[in-house]
């Protein structure tokens, strides 16, 4: 049977009943040049065929008719023995494309897994498949550090960490073909950045230029921008040194519509770390809108945008301990020296000089403070207005001085007689009258009566003539004392309640 096997048996893989067809005719053949082997030892012999037939025969590609020449055992050891030989080249092979395998494993590194991805990257455009679709940056700013504000040129200089994260349709791989490598990092001039800029920017700067992106293999990027920036930022400086400025910062996409780029806004962060010696932040805060700009071809560009709002409170301390307080004790110590004598007779010669000294003093302040401000339309700030109020309390002090010392020299110039009112409340007129005088001499002789009564008349108009001037002088002199102490009073309590009244709602 096995010499008439037909030629068409030869082995076809595209064909599996000729396959199966041929691997019985090879079972059948064997069997007749070892009719002694058992069942069991048959379908081993059957499976092995099966399975060496489907491994070489493609490339060795012998037909049926060779097998005829089986029938002695020299042919069938021979047989067996190239069979063998073949098993061996088979596994041979597959250790060495195992081998090859491993070896292509070993090498899938970071590096290379960088080249392939970057290979046949373009980084010019968006980095998606469907050009329908949005692409979603997510951005959340951190201000790391307050670095300068600027009042008078009304910016703020800010240092930010801007990390933004998107997908990337074609930085994509698969972990379990690279190793496990989940991340890799890239520098971020070869891919693509989504453009977003600060529009309010006077100068922007970076101080690391070169850094790189943090890609994952779903696609996600992520970069974090460090930036350096110069934001104009319009001041209210009324309530100055108690002021608190709110400060926006305005960032979008520069190229690309609300139709390409689509932001996701996180909460924004502001390190504990991140202190002023000046300045408190007191938030940081963000609004997402869309906004129209119309463009050159009478149509409209609709974009995202998104506003920060950065609230600065000024910490006034420094400002209370240099300019307020000193200003409250100068004015104050100014007022009480204006309306003390400087000698036991009630002199005032240094009274004008002290007063020029603390005028000229206030205006130094008041030039500090001014010096510090923007030259803005909304009015003076609250110190300023409080150094000016000083400055003309003291001017009226001083007049109020200057006036007092005038009347009290044409008091005593003229001699004039102080009113009754004034010499009831000021004179402290101890001696005996006259009139007590004579009731004790009438117990006396005739006489000497006369006698006594007529030396008490010269007396009496002695000491008018001697003593009027003099006592006029310390009627006028207590008069104004007292002028001089109800003034001091009156001013210093004015410029309390001035202090009081301008800055009650900050301080307390």
């Amino acid at each position: 049977m096995a010499h008439a096997v037909r030629e068409d048996a030869t082995f076809n893989p595209d064909n599996p009943r000729k396959s199966e067809y041929f691997i019985c005719q090879m079972r059948e053949l064997f069997l007749e040049s070892n009719p002694n082997l058992t069942g069991d030892q048959q379908d081993r012999i059957h499976t092995v065929l099966r399975s060496i037939v489907k491994a070489s025969i493609r490339e060795f590609g012998f037909s049926l008719l060779c097998l005829s020449f089986l029938k002695n055992s020299d042919d069938t050891a021979k047989f067996i023995d190239d069979i063998n030989t073949e098993v061996y080249h088979t596994r041979k092979e597959k250790k060495a494309k195992e081998a090859v395998v491993v070896e292509q494993k070993e090498d899938r590194n970071e590096r290379e897994l960088a080249k392939h991805l970057l290979s046949d990257y373009y980084q010019y455009t968006r980095p998606v498949r469907n050009y329908s679709s949005v692409l979603n940056v997510t951005v959340q700013p951190q201000i790391y550090n307050l670095v300068e504000v600027n009042e008078q040129n009304e910016q703020i200089k800010i240092l930010l960490w801007f990390p933004q994260s998107w997908k990337d349709d074609y930085l994509t791989w698969d972990p379990k073909e690279w190793n496990g490598i989940e991340r890799i990092i890239i520098p971020k001039s070869q891919i693509w950045i989504p453009d977003g800029y600060i529009f309010n920017t006077v100068e922007e700067t970076e101080p690391l230029e070169n850094h790189n992106a943090r890609v994952r293999y779903d696609g996600r990027v992520e970069v974090d921008f460090n930036k350096l920036v110069d934001l104009t930022c319009p001041m209210s400086v009324l309530s100055f040194p108690f002021d608190v400025q709110l400060c926006a910062l305005q960032f979008g996409s520069w190229s690309y519509q609300a139709h390409a780029i689509s932001f996701n806004v996180l909460d924004t962060f502001v390190p504990k770390k991140s202190k002023n010696s000046e300045w408190d932040i007191v938030s940081f805060n963000a609004t997402k809108m869309t906004t129209k700009y119309g463009d050159t071809l009478g149509g409209f560009n609709v974009y995202e945008e998104i506003f920060y709002y950065l609230e600065l409170r000024r910490k006034p301390l420094y400002y209370i301990v240099v300019i307020l307080l000193p200003s409250f004790l100068i004015v104050t110590v100014s007022n009480v020296g204006l309306f003390t004598p400087h000698g036991v007779h009630g002199d005032r010669e240094e009274h004008v000089s002290l007063g020029l000294t603390t005028m000229l003093t206030m205006a130094v302040i008041l030039d500090m403070v001014t010096g510090q401000m923007p030259r803005s339309a909304e009015g003076i700030p609250l110190l300023g207005m409080y150094v000016l109020i000083e400055f003309v309390i003291s001017v009226i002090a001083v007049l109020v001085s200057v006036v007092i010392i005038f009347a009290h020299e044409r008091m005593l110039y003229l001699d004039a007689t102080p009113p009754y009112w004034v010499y009831k409340l000021f004179s402290d007129e101890c001696k005996m009258s006259l009139e007590e005088i004579e009731e004790d001499f009438c117990s006396k002789p005739a006489d000497l009566v006369q006698e006594l009564r007529f030396c008490m008349e010269e007396i009496k108009r002695y000491l008018d003539e001697q003593e009027g001037t003099e006592k006029n002088r310390i009627i006028w002199q207590r008069f104004f004392s007292w002028a001089d102490i109800l003034f001091s009073i009156f001013f210093f309590v004015a410029n309390c309640l001035v202090t009081f009244y301008m800055f009650f709602e900050f301080i307390f």
